[in-house]
C-alpha cells in the first residue's frame, strides 16, 4: 500500500513538473534573455535611432510572455509613440 502512494506521489510531482514549473522557467528564460537584449537596446539604440525604453513590470511580462519579438514590438512602441 505504501508503494502505490509514493507511485501516486512521483507521477504528481511528474504531472507539476509538466504543466506548472515547465512554463514558469520558460517565461523566466524568456524575461531573462529580453532583459538582455532590451538593456543593449537602450545602450546602444541611440545610434540607431531609438528612444530609451523603461524597464517596468508590464515591458518584462510583455518581453516574457512574446520572446525576443516582444522587445522589437516594445522598442517600436516607444520610438514612435
Amino acid at each position: 500500500m505504501e508503494y502505490l502512494w509514493i507511485g501516486i506521489g512521483i507521477i504528481a510531482l511528474f504531472i507539476l513538473n509538466k504543466f506548472v514549473l515547465a512554463p514558469f522557467r520558460r517565461l523566466f528564460v524568456n524575461i531573462v534573455v529580453g532583459l538582455i537584449v532590451l538593456y543593449l537596446v537602450n545602450s546602444y539604440g541611440y545610434l540607431f535611432g531609438f528612444h530609451n525604453v523603461p524597464i517596468t513590470l508590464v515591458t518584462g511580462l510583455i518581453i516574457g510572455i512574446f520572446g525576443l519579438p516582444g522587445v522589437l514590438v516594445v522598442t517600436l512602441y516607444y520610438t514612435f509613440f
